[in-house]
């Protein structure tokens, strides 16, 4: 079954890890793509700071790398989905590709092109909640490098649909499948933003609703 709502989409890569003096990363076919990520400045004012910027001060250099690579994760799997469900939005599109690097972002990019032609979207599933889990929190692939992993498990309901193609013009559903997905995701820093370079697909459940144990 293909991953519909996955931030993967079409296909998992597991990608070849290089040794080389010490040094051991995922392999990059990068075509780049990017998005945003802000920083807020404290307002110069009297008042009390904040439970999220003391947080953050507080955390360790792994906490913070892991909270640092989750929350690039998920905006860029946000993205992914927002040009899923608008395949002819271009901004859209940019804006997932920018977060998916090589294989990741072609995958992505053929995706939607092949939405484009069949006039598919992807849309919630009102039954089964869609959902990304981290189980195990990012850590770098090799101390002082640029690229991270962590292990995620992801329920995919999402709903692949024709646009307008059922009775009164409503949507009809191409593909209605649930399955659960446990995936160690690899993450490279390009411009001081974690993107989405490949993954090892470890387990899947068809079917499943829920991350079981495992």
């Amino acid at each position: 079954m293909a991953r519909r709502g996955s931030v993967l989409v079409v296909a998992v890569t597991l990608l070849a890890a290089c040794a080389s003096d010490g040094d051991a990363s995922p392999a990059s076919s990068a075509t780049t793509p990017a998005v945003d990520a802000t920083t807020e400045v404290p307002a110069t004012s009297s008042a009390p700071p904040t439970t999220e910027a003391t947080t953050t001060s507080t955390l360790d250099p792994a906490e913070s790398l892991a909270a640092d690579v989750e929350a690039d994760f998920r905006e860029a799997d946000g993205l992914g989905r927002e040009a899923s469900m608008d395949p002819f939005d271009e901004a859209k599109e940019a804006a997932a590709l920018d977060r998916r690097l090589g294989v990741i972002a072609d995958n992505f990019a053929a995706k939607l092109a092949d939405w484009r032609d069949r006039n598919y979207a992807l849309r919630e599933n009102p039954d089964v909640p869609s959902s990304i889990t981290v189980e195990v929190p990012a850590t770098l692939v090799v101390e002082g490098g640029d690229v991270a992993e962590m292990q995620i498990c992801e329920v995919d309901s999402w709903l692949v649909v024709e646009v307008g193609a059922g009775p009164n013009g409503s949507d009809a559903i191409v593909s209605d499948e649930v399955a659960s997905y446990r995936t160690v995701i690899f993450l490279r820093e390009v411009e001081g933003i974690w993107r989405i370079e490949g993954g090892a697909e470890a387990s899947r459940s068809e079917g499943n609703g829920a991350c079981v144990a495992g």
